[in-house]
């Protein structure tokens, strides 16, 4: 699913998304990541949202967020509520949703200048092709 055409080249952005990758601006990446408009992408060894832990959430706070999207795969599920406390007190905003749902809301919200991280559990696509 394609998510956008064109965009200022000094922003990341999440360009679109597979069943095999998600692809920001032009390199392709099938492995979780963390995603700002204005700071770029760096790994992020999380393999599942029952594997997050307090200390993964530390290089998404070093780039000051106002907002995180916690994007947990094909279906929405909240992580422990030791995550949620600790983006609580340091007054960041969690939002958790799907991966295709975070995709276009941090598209928007980086168009919109605003401080955004986007923290993407990537899960291979199982069975198939």
């Amino acid at each position: 699913m394609q998510l956008t055409e064109n965009r200022p080249e000094e922003q990341y952005y999440i360009h679109s998304l597979g069943p095999d990758a998600i692809q920001v601006v032009e390199d392709r990446y099938s492995r979780s990541l963390i995603l700002s408009p204005f700071e770029g992408v760096r790994d992020w060894p999380v393999a599942s949202v029952d594997a997050l832990e307090t200390h993964h959430l530390e290089p998404i706070l070093e780039w000051s967020p106002d907002v995180v999207l916690l994007a947990t795969g094909r279906t929405q599920r909240f992580p422990a509520r030791e995550i949620q406390v600790e983006m609580l007190r340091n007054n960041v905003g969690l939002e958790v949703m799907t991966l295709g749902a975070a995709a276009r809301t941090f598209n928007v919200l980086a168009s919109e200048e605003r401080r955004v991280v986007a923290a993407l559990i990537w899960e291979p696509q199982r069975g198939g092709r």
